[in-house]
């Protein structure tokens, strides 16, 4: 559309031409035009602008992968009955790791007696109200798994039996439950054989080697092993400390010791000690000493002094154990 401004009082200018959107197949956002005769004249150009409003964003990826459905009904289908809740349990536990996964209690109750089994990997994980991190590409094994067992006890024969609620699952089964955190743990039998192993001076090895032998399906570690000997210790301390308790210790079995502070009385510096009869060895055989250090191989980053004697018979014996700050004081 073109009208002619020739008479109108205006200054004549360069016709400029302004698009504030490209329409399709427009290369041109402003041009301009410069008349080669003294015409005045008005250009308008209709267009049409694109206007993109709210732009999708991407959708997250999840971070669980489902699977096909596994299927272990067949693993769990029995006539069996038990007389203990904890043989039920036991029976669940085989049949479970023979299938691939791990199972755990959802809900249990005493006064009508039932229990209801579930995978480990079954509800959702929520997190704790007090942790303040951002879990943005933290993932965990829960993924709503709906395998359910449900174990009911029968007054009129005093009996377990369990009911297959659902067998399906959603996820993967392991081929092996090596280094499993639940399939790994100790019953407390197992437990209390590593105590009473653990007090007969028996290696972790030795104790693990023994585990396996008797239970030919366990994968326990030797991490579970160190957890069991480590919760021990700390229940025979009590509130003391570790260095407390080794002094008790030799009160209570008469060893003769010596302690040092440092200048302030508030940190142990030094502690000796010694077997009364290896003072009486040593006062007969102190023709041949000899003397060892280690270097801040414990948690208290202490060095550790030994002295050790050789009889006439040439059997050797320990005299002095020293655990030091400064080696240069002896």
């Amino acid at each position: 559309m073109v009208e002619n401004v020739a008479d109108d009082d205006v200054e004549p200018k360069p016709t400029k031409i302004e698009a504030s959107g490209l329409g399709v197949g427009s290369d041109v956002a402003s041009v301009d035009v410069k008349p080669t005769k003294d015409v005045k004249f008005k250009v308008k150009i209709p267009f049409q602008a694109h206007i993109v409003h709210n732009l999708e964003k991407p959708k997250p990826i999840s971070i669980h992968v489902v699977c096909k459905v596994r299927d272990t009904t067949s693993f769990f289908t029995t006539n069996e009955r038990w007389r203990e809740r904890e043989e039920l349990l036991g029976w669940v536990h085989r049949q479970a790791a023979r299938a691939g996964f791990t199972i755990c209690i959802d809900k249990s109750s005493l006064k009508k007696p039932y229990l209801t089994i579930q995978s480990e990997r079954s509800g959702e994980y929520k997190p704790p109200k007090t942790r303040k991190q951002n879990l943005e590409g933290i993932s965990s094994r829960k993924c709503q798994c709906p395998f359910r067992l449900k174990g009911l006890f029968d007054k009129d024969i005093n009996d377990w039996w369990i009911a297959m609620l659902c067998g399906m699952h959603n996820h993967d089964l392991e081929a092996k439950l090596q280094d499993h955190l639940l399939a790994g743990r100790l019953n407390a039998e197992e437990k209390k054989k590593v105590i009473d192993m653990t007090k007969s001076l028996t290696v972790p090895w030795n104790i693990l080697t023994n585990l396996k032998q008797n239970n030919k399906e366990s994968v326990t570690t030797i991490k579970q092993v160190y957890n069991v000997q480590t919760r021990c210790r700390k229940r025979q301390r009590g509130d003391m400390t570790k260095l407390q308790y080794l002094i008790s210790k030799l009160e209570e079995h008469q060893y003769v010791y010596y302690t040092r502070c440092n200048s302030e009385e508030t940190t142990l510096q030094d502690v000796s000690f010694a077997h009364p009869e290896s003072i009486k060895l040593l006062n007969t055989f102190s023709t041949v000493l000899v003397m060892e250090s280690t270097y801040e191989t414990n948690t208290n980053r202490m060095s550790l002094f030994e002295i050790g004697g050789c009889t006439s018979t040439k059997m050797t014996y320990d005299d002095m154990l020293s655990l030091c700050n400064f080696l240069d004081l002896f």
